[in-house]
């Protein structure tokens, strides 16, 4: 579909930034284009807004397709409308960042048909990088159209959220009873540095547990030598479905 563009139309997709969090690393989904243009490179999710839908039914659809995944987190990200960003015409792009938990996503990627592969995102010292599965760095020019610049983008913005809205809590497997423990790797994940855990807990406590955003858990300690780690239910777990 779409492989030649008329030059005088002006087109609209939507591109999507999957995210996920998983053993203290910010993972990122992409495929590679069977077709031209940008043949064989790595993109995220995307498709052409049809004229009788919008750009969220698009969304939806695309997932629905591409991502047996029943329930996950999305908010629109930014408008990318530089001219000549795609070859064959005037495509503007509407990119959407989409949060699924670990545990939910896994089972999702191991379906049979689901060609999305899990890179990991690096914001440290070393400068924002991504890596592929088996470990091989992915430069800007093995990615399509401008979707380098449109993951950037989608992680500084949600590395500029993260400390004054819940979003970090869409990453969490098990919202209703989490240790505090898990929500720092989220953090960590995708401030890309470690974080104090005295320091943390305190950021916790002003910021979530005094104003009721989260509040121990009521569920029965497991068994066990030692004190088990206490547990917290955030009181405001949304999640968008598909």
């Amino acid at each position: 579909m779409h492989e030649t563009l008329r030059k005088d139309q002006l087109y609209v997709t939507v591109d999507i930034l999957i995210l996920t969090e998983k053993s203290g690393g910010l993972k990122l989904l992409l495929s590679q284009r069977p077709l031209p243009p940008a043949q064989g490179k790595w993109a995220l999710p995307g498709r052409f807004v049809a004229q009788e839908e919008s750009a969220e039914e698009t969304v939806r659809e695309l997932l629905a397709e591409m991502l047996p995944v029943r329930q996950y987190y999305s908010e629109q990200l930014y408008t990318f409308t530089q001219p000549g960003r795609d070859p064959r015409g005037r495509v503007l792009s509407v990119a959407y960042l989409v949060i699924v938990p670990w545990q939910r996503l896994q089972p999702a990627l191991e379906q049979e048909g689901v060609t999305l592969k899990c890179f990991s995102v690096s914001t440290g010292e070393s400068g924002f990088a991504l890596t592929s599965p088996e470990g091989v760095p992915l430069s800007m020019e093995e990615l399509a159209f401008d979707h380098f610049a449109i993951i950037r983008t989608g992680v500084a913005r949600l590395q500029g959220k993260i400390d004054y809205t819940d979003i970090g809590f869409q990453f969490l497997n098990t919202p209703a009873a989490f240790p505090l423990s898990e929500l720092q790797r989220v953090f960590e994940a995708v401030l890309g540095k470690a974080q104090d855990a005295s320091n943390f807990r305190r950021f916790v406590r002003g910021r979530y547990e005094d104003s009721g955003k989260i509040a121990p858990a009521e569920v029965a300690p497991p068994r066990g030598k030692g004190r088990p780690a206490t547990l917290y239910r955030w009181q405001n777990e949304r999640r968008d479905r598909s």
